[in-house]
């Protein structure tokens, strides 16, 4: 079989070939808008169809945007600190870092993302942060009923009244004049975020304050987010204590309330945290403000309930099978068969997820998990690792975590990055980002490039599955993130995250289509309209690559990164360990991130090349440097 374009680019290390192209799930052409999905008009190029100077210029929809001036974000937390005293951040899901996946410090410690405890603050770890339990206390979303009651007493903010006076046609516009008129709408608005995900998202409360946005965050009483305030970066900082969790809900409410009293109407409410969307959805709703359906949202964390709303909506979809016990094991392998993968139900409790080729495999993997989870212990509001023969209800994490797990066919192939902006549910944005083979049996994530280099077809199809997934599931605006997989038998959905995607993933969009899903998210969730200019050749052509520990062993020094850093088209090469950290690879566990690259060149392809000369030189070198 022909190698494709992007086993071609990944070679050393590169994926099987790719596999054979199945039909579009629309057969004559795609439903899809070229001008919201620039990647399917290039793919032209890709596949050696059109050179890139008969795709023509759309310099002038970006208006002043200038790429040399995007600032480049981190993708982990920083250590934040408030007068010489640390600050609660949500630690990153050591698994999740493209995807932005927050998780809380007690499944992080477990996965050894602290190299001891977590960062000690003056208030107890269950009041600054959400929990699995606070998401299971909240109520259901409100009838059709309520909420036209709602939105027929809701009076106009004056960034609502403002938007009423414009021409719908031209604040709709692709244009840098409809930007214009969008942005000055969104000039001024209040925006409440519920909660401020991890500290490496400052880039969004800073682009937020760029735009004029008004901003109010809800956060645990020690969050990191009071430096953004002290700073003058947020408006206002409410802090809420989550330690009550059958009261978040109404006490956030009233919160909000409060805010409007004072600050003046709402124009929105949102959040960038994976583990705070069922919440603010909720709230926006109750407030008559623009959200998703909390059901929608609900289903989508669920991946057992995305698998059944897919199936029903006559999407392809993978055999599933729900474990909520060690007895189900054997049930699962006999109804998913080999090679499978287990991974958890709900991304609040995301431990990791893992390959199994037989069902001694499967079993292990589900004993691997639970494991994990009976080693962690609170302790005077910190975390250690517990012995999992006390089982006190105080202490044991293993007590309070409901861990639900499910089994289902391994996915061959591509993976990919489907990022959507979805408008009055109807797609106004879309580009796909390649994924490199991940580490298995973990899936720890590698690297990616964009544009991507799939063929045509493949790419169509892949989003024309991603927007009918969003679609199914019920969602109707904002940015969502969706990982997929082009197989054997076609496109096949991992899952859809609700929200913005994290790590590389801002910079990466619009570094190549000069699309920010961050402000057009903030218009979204404000009720303007959501059509963002977009280039139809790529800006930057870009691949990024984080390097997984080959050797278990402590980092002696992190200077191996300064060389690669003055060299041309690299954005950053940065660390993601402190000096001295232990790292662990593969054959012990969860591999360790090192460290993270970028590199930005005039072909894709080349810049593919480059990341993976400098991934072979860093490895040789580390073998020295990790003892």
């Amino acid at each position: 079989m022909k190698k494709s374009a992007l086993s071609a680019a990944l070679a050393g290390g590169a994926p099987a070939p790719a596999p054979t192209v199945a039909a579009p799930l629309q057969n004559k052409g795609t439903f899809l808008d070229p001008s919201a999905f620039p990647c399917i008009e290039y793919a032209d190029v890709i596949d050696g169809v059109k050179t890139v100077d008969e795709l023509g210029s759309t310099a002038e929809q970006l208006g002043n945007l200038d790429i040399a001036d995007v600032a480049i974000v981190g993708s982990a937390p920083t250590n934040v600190l408030l007068d010489g005293v640390p600050l609660a951040d949500y630690p990153l899901n050591p698994r999740r870092r493209r995807a932005g996946e927050e998780t809380t410090p007690d499944v992080a410690a477990s996965l050894g993302a602290y190299d001891s405890v977590p960062p000690q603050t003056s208030s107890s770890l269950s009041s600054n942060y959400l929990s699995k339990a606070i998401i299971g206390s909240l109520p259901k979303g409100l009838t059709n009923e309520d909420k036209m009651k709602i939105l027929q007493a809701l009076p106009l903010s004056p960034s609502r009244a403002l938007l009423k006076e414009m021409n719908v046609d031209v604040v709709s516009s692709r244009t840098s004049d409809g930007r214009s008129l969008r942005r000055q709408v969104l000039k001024g608005a209040v925006m409440v975020f519920v909660t401020a995900g991890y500290s490496g998202k400052r880039f969004i409360f800073e682009k937020a304050k760029e735009l004029g946005v008004r901003t109010v965050v809800l956060d645990g009483p020690d969050s990191w987010i009071r430096l953004l305030e002290k700073d003058g970066v947020i408006e206002k900082f409410v802090p809420v204590d989550f330690t009550d969790v059958d009261t978040v809900y109404d006490r956030c409410l009233q919160a909000i309330r409060e805010v409007r009293s004072t600050i003046g109407e709402l124009d929105g409410i949102t959040t960038f945290c994976e583990m705070a969307v069922p919440l603010a959805s909720r709230l926006a709703e109750k407030l008559g403000l623009p959200c998703n359906p909390p059901e929608a949202v609900d289903n989508a964390r669920d991946k057992h309930a995305t698998r059944k709303i897919m199936a029903h909506a006559g999407l392809p979809t993978p055999k599933h099978y729900k474990v909520v016990s060690e007895e189900d094991v054997a049930k699962a392998a006999a109804h998913v068969g080999f090679p499978a993968v287990i991974k958890p139900v709900s991304g609040a409790a995301s431990i990791g997820v893992i390959r199994a080729n037989n069902e001694d495999d499967l079993l292990k993997a589900y004993k691997r998990v639970q494991h994990d989870m009976s080693r962690v212990r609170v302790v005077a509001g910190a975390l250690v690792e517990g012995d999992e023969e006390v089982n006190d209800a105080a202490g044991n994490a293993k007590g309070w975590i409901h861990l639900e797990l499910m089994v289902e066919e391994y996915l061959d192939g591509h993976e990919v990055d489907c990022d959507l902006i979805f408008d009055n549910g109807r797609p106004v944005y879309g580009a796909i980002t390649d994924n490199w083979p991940t580490v298995e049996p973990y899936f720890n994530e590698t690297g990616s490039n964009c544009p991507s280099v799939l063929p045509k077809a493949q790419q169509i199809e892949l989003l024309e599955l991603s927007v009918r997934s969003v679609q199914a599931l019920g969602f109707r605006l904002g940015v969502f993130h969706v990982e997929s997989k082009y197989t054997s038998r076609g496109a096949r959905l991992i899952e859809v995250n609700c929200r913005m995607g994290g790590g590389p993933v801002r910079d990466t969009n619009l570094l190549v289509w000069g699309v920010d899903l961050v402000e057009e998210h903030l218009m979204a969730c404000a009720g303007i309209p959501v059509r963002p200019p977009v280039v139809r050749r790529p800006l930057k052509q870009m691949a990024e690559y984080t390097i997984n520990a080959q050797k278990t062993g402590h980092l002696t020094s992190v200077d191996f990164l300064e060389r690669f850093k003055a060299q041309d088209g690299v954005l950053y090469a940065r660390p993601l360990v402190q000096l001295g950290a232990k790292c662990h690879c593969v054959a012990d566990g969860l591999p360790t991130w090192l460290c993270e690259l970028m590199v930005v060149r005039p072909d894709v392809r080349e810049a593919i090349a480059i990341i993976k000369k400098m991934e072979e030189e860093i490895n040789k070198e580390l073998e020295t440097l990790i003892v």
